[in-house]
């Protein structure tokens, strides 16, 4: 008897617990919503969200409210997403390669297992852009001026280590040259740079430097993809060129570990009704806006698949550039 009474209890308080999380999950969201973005304005996460935010917020009927905490590879945002309150109203923009890679390079106040992957939205191949009215017009002439001044050509990177960053290293070590890798807070500050001519060239992502290519400010020079994008058809792969790697940045939502699945659940699905909308796929199509939507356990399986990517770049590549 005794013991029926014990499962009694548990059962009532199992059910009062799940009622609860579900009428939280009903009325979800009742109040604005923080965005921590970890790069400074302009740059591949302020894109991501700009895209899908007007959206989420109708459906939300409530605001998004972007938070930036540029600085040390994004860390800073990560730490404050890990550590907020788990209820669905503090929100991150994860980035590859930060999250599978930044707790393996150094240590770091949080661990992927510290957040929730939620939902991705876009998976941006990189690229290597010039001043379009500078002296470099192709690859060519790139690794030509790499060779002959080692260590001087200026490349910008959002941040290091990040996926442009390992990206010129990778083209380094296949190309055989030096080049001068500066890193930025964000992928703005970089191709901004290349524009105004403070630095020689800005590896970058596709959709974040479309517009100034189309515009004519930016020369493409190559893409770090397996093929050509029909967005720059005309500009070609390294691989095609001869350097046989691709690149790229990912950018989703996350959570903080012990935000209730229901709450996850809600904005996951959200984020793909967004995606699915005719307006939402006509804007992407207009801005070259790379989107690939996953749901939080696709999300999870690849950032987990990314880890084991990168570790072996790190012992490669990044180790002895950061002088490790």
């Amino acid at each position: 008897m005794h013991n029926r009474l014990k499962l009694f209890v548990l059962t009532t308080v199992v059910v009062a617990l799940l009622a609860a999380a579900g009428a939280q999950a009903a009325e979800y969201p009742r109040k604005p919503i923080n965005v921590l973005i970890g790069f400074a304005p302009g740059g591949g996460s302020d894109v991501m969200l700009s895209m899908v935010r007007p959206h989420l917020e109708k459906l939300f009927k409530t605001t998004m409210v972007p938070v930036y905490k540029p600085g040390s590879g994004a860390d800073i945002a990560f730490t404050e997403l890990a550590m907020s309150k788990p209820d669905g109203y503090t929100v991150g923009i994860t980035t590859t390669p930060q999250v599978p890679i930044n707790p393996i390079v150094r240590e770091t106040q949080w661990k992927m297992s510290d957040l929730i992957p939620v939902a991705n939205v876009v998976t941006d191949p990189g690229i290597l852009v010039v001043r379009a009215d500078g002296p470099l017009k192709t690859l060519a002439d790139f690794l030509k001026a790499a060779k002959e001044q080692p260590g001087k050509l200026t490349v910008g990177a959002s941040s290091a280590p990040g996926d442009d960053w390992f990206a010129m290293l990778m083209l380094n070590a296949a190309a055989k040259v030096e080049t001068n890798i500066v890193p930025f807070s964000g992928d703005g500050p970089s191709w901004q740079a290349a524009l105004a001519g403070h630095t020689d060239a800005s590896a970058n992502n596709l959709s974040i430097v479309y517009s100034q290519v189309k515009a004519g400010k930016l020369r493409a020079l190559a893409l770090m993809a397996d093929k050509r994008t029909p967005f720059l058809p005309d500009v070609p792969t390294f691989k095609e060129l001869g350097y046989d790697f691709t690149s790229g940045s990912a950018r989703g939502f996350s959570m903080p570990k012990g935000t209730p699945k229901e709450i996850v659940t809600v904005f996951a699905s959200t984020v793909k009704e967004v995606m699915d909308s005719a307006e939402f796929k006509s804007n992407a199509e207009k801005t070259a806006f790379p989107s690939d939507y996953q749901n939080p356990e696709q999300y999870a399986a690849y950032l987990k698949t990314l880890e084991g990517v990168y570790r072996p770049l790190w012992e490669k590549y990044g180790k002895s550039a950061m002088g490790k």
